[in-house]
């Protein structure tokens, strides 16, 4: 659909190139509404009222509002809403029970439509939809860590503004942002992006050690992603 929205805009472009400036601003107008609208697929939408119920479809349509409503925000304006929204429209609800497996990682879209995630699929959300709205790729990690007072697993995304800066913690057991030293609770283990692997100290670049591509659920979860039109 989109690609036939921007063959029929070049057409109104090649008409309206003799009309002047204006003409050529609402021709680039046009274009960029299109991309807006299929930042998720009207199949998506589709799917999510057919199989999971109009719920569902209205937690899509809520995600694409703050996706557009944060396009060209401050980064920090970003990571806090982004954290408050995933951690506020999904519920929590564990793997096994949710999935039937020890471990899963959900898409964004599966998290929002069946309305359940884990503390990864939380951080693979926030994560996709920084990236979308242009934070780069290099400023985040998602982060394996221990979560001392509960003594298990657990999985942040951190934001690094700079790269030796100590990150940000994005996190679903703790609602506000802070620094990693001040996130005492937790214990640092791995990061990784789209681009690498570390062992991670939650500050600065840590020792790199090779290719997420490696790990079998994150591949899982590009190929998943890939087939709902999205790219992790």
């Amino acid at each position: 659909m989109l690609e036939g929205l921007k063959k029929r805009a070049k057409g109104v472009l090649a008409r309206l190139i003799k009309g002047g400036t204006s003409a050529l601003l609402l021709c680039v107008f046009v274009l960029l509404q299109a991309d807006d609208q299929q930042w998720i697929s009207k199949e998506l939408f589709k799917s999510a009222r057919q199989d999971f119920g109009s719920g569902a479809e209205q937690r899509l349509r809520d995600w694409q509002a703050l996706y557009q409503d944060l396009r060209g925000k401050d980064e920090d304006e970003q990571l806090r809403a982004v954290n408050h929204f995933f951690n506020n429209a999904v519920n929590y609800v564990s793997d096994e029970k949710h999935w039937g497996q020890k471990d899963y990682w959900a898409t964004p879209y599966e998290s929002l439509t069946t309305h359940g995630a884990d503390c990864e699929d939380f951080v693979i959300a926030k994560y996709y939809t920084l990236k979308e709205l242009g934070v780069e790729v290099e400023k985040l990690r998602i982060t394996y860590v221990k979560a001392l007072r509960i003594n298990q697993a657990h999985m942040v995304l951190t934001y690094f503004p700079t790269p030796d800066a100590i990150p940000l913690v994005l996190d679903n057991l703790i609602g506000k942002i802070y620094p990693a030293n001040r996130r005492t609770d937790l214990e640092p283990v791995y990061s990784f992006n789209a681009s690498g692997m570390w062992l991670e100290r939650m500050k600065g670049q840590g020792i790199r050690m090779g290719n997420p591509n490696k790990l079998d659920l994150w591949t899982g979860l590009r190929l998943r992603m890939s087939a709902e039109g999205m790219d992790i």
